[in-house]
């Protein structure tokens, strides 16, 4: 378990690691549905922003207990694949993929978790608003690209500019396809 606290030996040990990233994929996205998702149905409290997908406020948070895990899944995939593109790693195609998608997978796993902590305090304390939000996320995504550059800097070789290329065009397109689904 110390090894997911520490992205050194995570990366490190990729060979060893590889076979975490899906129990890390489902972790982060059930543990959201569960934890903040479903807390804010019961609660009925709605969303900051009116949503983008034709749901209304009032039901938004049921349903996205519902695509929560399924827009985790397919987000994962499109942000590993969209790394694997850029990167042209040497070896097998699918030992390329799985590293690239432990790497994508640990790093939104690892600042997931300080923001989980952050959120049920929001929620449970009453303060679940945009302005007390939306700082937290946004550290939780940078240091998320962090950990991406360090990875495919450490796992691929890549030289720094092109890591933090990639890590920086995959918080984009986190931060685009979240803020159109998630609320």
């Amino acid at each position: 378990m110390g090894v997911l606290f520490n992205p050194r030996r995570f990366f490190r040990e990729i060979g060893k690691t590889l076979q975490l990233a899906p129990m890390l994929l489902a972790i982060r996205w059930v543990g959201t549905a569960s934890f903040i998702t479903l807390p804010l149905w019961l609660m009925r409290i709605k969303p900051f922003v009116k949503p983008w997908l034709p749901i209304p406020a009032e039901s938004y948070y049921f349903w996205q207990l519902i695509f929560l895990l399924p827009y985790g899944i397919v987000l994962t995939l499109i942000l590993s694949g969209f790394s694997l593109l850029i990167l042209h790693g040497g070896g097998r195609f699918g030992t390329r993929f799985r590293a690239v998608f432990a790497i994508i997978s640990y790093g939104l796993f690892l600042p997931w978790i300080f923001c989980l902590a952050w959120d049920l305090f929001l929620i449970f304390s009453g303060h679940w608003t945009l302005l007390w939000a939306a700082p937290f996320h946004a550290a939780a995504v940078g240091a998320e690209g962090f950990l991406y550059a360090y990875g495919f800097r450490r796992v691929f070789g890549a030289s720094w500019a092109k890591a933090a290329l990639i890590a920086a065009l995959n918080c984009i397109i986190f931060i685009g396809l979240s803020a159109f689904v998630v609320r």
